[in-house]
């Protein structure tokens, strides 16, 4: 049965967390609560070896108690192990309702989950959100770096970050500069991506998923088994039997 306890803070070891980045403001504000109420919520613990504890939920609290000087802290030690999706999946729900998780962060965590083995439903389910926004979350993740580092300091919202995804990954910072720049609205960012959408591309990537028995057949009948000029060729083929 899991039981509550103060522990010295040497005694805590701290694992990879949900939260990469913490806001220094808002960690300070935290640890003046904390040297004027104390911590209010305990940390969640496992104990490892040596007397030693793995913080498995709570590591911004406890970053703000070391901030408070304290010498111990409530934990909650657990008498059985969380499973690390388990574990990812409760820190994740915690930061969302208790903390200002950056979107990256929050893109990252669910991503990790993902490949935990965790499906988008069952992730969307644990933290309260609908499904598509889920998997919109993640796909902030494949936006260029000086977006997503926009992200992380609330430069550019949600929704037109996605915006940009639509944009070729060399173009999204150019446009990233002209919402901050001028300000653009939402509709105004929109009409900016379609407008260089209108532009000639020299290439469009279509993806496609194919079952492993499919690709392996094609892989037999393609020339020297490229199966992206096989398929290339097709179409092209196929373009010209409808021209007709």
């Amino acid at each position: 049965m899991a039981k509550l306890e103060n522990i010295s803070i040497e005694q805590l070891v701290v694992e990879e967390g949900i939260r990469q980045s913490m806001d220094a403001d808002s960690l300070n504000e935290l640890a003046s609560s904390i040297k004027l109420h104390g911590v209010l919520q305990p940390l969640i613990v496992e104990l490892v070896e040596d007397g030693k504890y793995s913080v498995k939920i709570g590591k911004r609290r406890l970053a703000a108690s070391k901030l408070a000087g304290l010498d111990t802290v409530p934990v909650i030690i657990l008498d059985a192990p969380m499973s690390p999706e388990d574990s990812l999946a409760k820190r994740l729900v915690e930061n969302l309702h208790r903390e200002d998780i950056d979107p990256i962060d929050e893109a990252e965590a669910y991503l990790n989950l993902k490949e935990m083995g965790v499906r988008v439903s069952e992730i969307a389910r644990q933290v309260g959100k609908e499904r598509t926004y889920v998997s919109h979350a993640m796909r902030l993740l494949k936006l260029h770096p000086k977006v997503r580092e926009a992200m992380r300091h609330r430069t550019i919202p949600r929704d037109q970050a996605l915006t940009l995804l639509r944009l070729e990954t060399e173009q999204q910072p150019m446009m990233l500069e002209d919402i901050i720049e001028n300000g653009l609205t939402m509709l105004e960012t929109r009409d900016k991506v379609r407008a260089l959408l209108g532009k000639e591309l020299k290439w469009r990537l279509v993806p496609i998923r194919l079952g492993p028995a499919i690709y392996n057949r094609l892989v037999q009948i393609a020339p020297e088994g490229d199966v992206s000029s096989l398929l290339k060729q097709a179409i092209e083929n196929l373009l010209q039997e409808r021209a007709f």
